[in-house]
């Protein structure tokens, strides 16, 4: 009966953190490999119509438990499927020409240069063209103007390779190259908002607030559900509180949900394999007739200091800043805020000029 007993017990452990949603093992059996998946994503699709897996600090690797938040290199995100990419970089020395990634608490290095990152992605890309990688630069330091100009220098050299545009571009227009999105401290690519899809590191309402998203998501904006940890909790921890809750969370989605696949994209610590292929298979959020980006690549993109679009023909999810600088300082917010889960469809009296800062 002990024997028996021990036996169930440790396989429903087995059983547990296989389908926990939470990896720390560095290595991965090369035949669960994923590098091809957006191959059957129709061309129409808007990439914020796709349920997308992606990795919180991606390239923290090092640094100790308050600072590394993944375990697997670039190559190997890539090939298991990851397709989002939250970066921290910058510089120590006004009089550096490399862009250097750190962790996004602590500024310790990462060992890696923004080039060098850069170039993994292009040549993963060049192998595999019908994907395409959401990137996200969030710059830290004294030193944040030198580097948006030695940011400018790398996409301009790369510029048929790097969405850049404010507008989120369908598959046809985003296969084999890198897709920029908005952060608060570098302007440009595509706009986003932030999920409130967790609440205390709890899932609090996800089907109710997919519903309301969704509209946002077939309209070409981008939302993404960012699970960090605060500077003084472990991302492990928070993996292993939260990975488990998704993963069961994204497997009844897929049985039960009247709005697949309206997620968006999940950044994640410390994800497993199980939980990326389970998000993969969701299928894309429905939306109707696809509608089409209004700039594209190789065309001349909507000016970073130009007025932001009429809100006439958008729900209200943001009050925009009259201008869009060149140069963001770090107080002012460059990515759209957290959508609101009540929007409300009624016009703003005319007498009340939009707040460009919450309170």
């Amino acid at each position: 009966a002990m024997f028996s007993f021990c036996y169930m017990l440790f396989f429903e452990l087995l059983l547990f953190y296989k389908c926990s949603g939470f990896n720390d093992n560095p290595t991965i059996d090369p035949r669960l490999y994923n590098p091809g998946w957006m191959k059957s994503i129709p061309d129409e699709t808007p990439l914020s119509a796709i349920s997308i897996p992606g990795t919180h600090g991606s390239l923290s690797l090092y640094g100790g438990p308050l600072a590394k938040c993944q375990v697997w290199t670039l190559d190997k995100q890539l090939k298991v499927g990851l397709r989002f990419f939250d970066v921290h970089a910058g510089i120590w020395l006004q009089t550096q020409e490399d862009i250097y990634i750190w962790d996004s608490h602590w500024i310790l290095s990462q060992h890696i240069r923004f080039d060098e990152a850069l170039r993994i992605i292009f040549n993963f890309l060049n192998v595999h063209s019908s994907e395409t990688v959401l990137l996200k630069v969030t710059l830290h330091g004294v030193f944040k103007g030198k580097v948006v100009t030695l940011m400018k220098k790398v996409i301009e050299k790369n510029r048929n390779k790097i969405w850049t545009g404010l507008s989120v571009p369908n598959m046809q227009q985003a296969r084999g190259k890198i897709v920029l999105l908005q952060s608060d401290t570098f302007r440009p690519g595509a706009k986003n908002s932030f999920s409130l899809f967790f609440e205390n590191h709890r899932l609090i309402n996800a089907e109710d607030k997919i519903r309301k998203l969704k509209p946002h998501l077939c309209d070409h904006h981008i939302v993404l559900t960012d699970i960090a940890a605060s500077r003084f909790k472990s991302p492990k921890w928070l993996a292993q509180t939260i990975n488990k809750q998704l993963y069961d969370f994204v497997v009844q989605h897929m049985k039960s949900s009247l709005n697949q696949g309206c997620l968006g994209v999940l950044s994640m610590n410390f994800p497993s394999v199980d939980l990326i292929k389970k998000i993969i298979q969701i299928k894309q959020c429905d939306c109707g007739k696809p509608k089409s980006p209004t700039s594209e690549l190789g065309k001349p993109e909507t000016d970073p200091n130009s007025e932001p679009e009429s809100a006439e023909h958008k729900p209200h999810l943001i009050n925009p800043p009259d201008t869009m600088p060149a140069e963001v300082p770090e107080s002012h917010p460059a990515v759209l805020p957290k959508i609101p889960l009540q929007v409300e469809q009624k016009p703003k009296p005319q007498w009340r000029k939009p707040n460009c800062h919450r309170g």
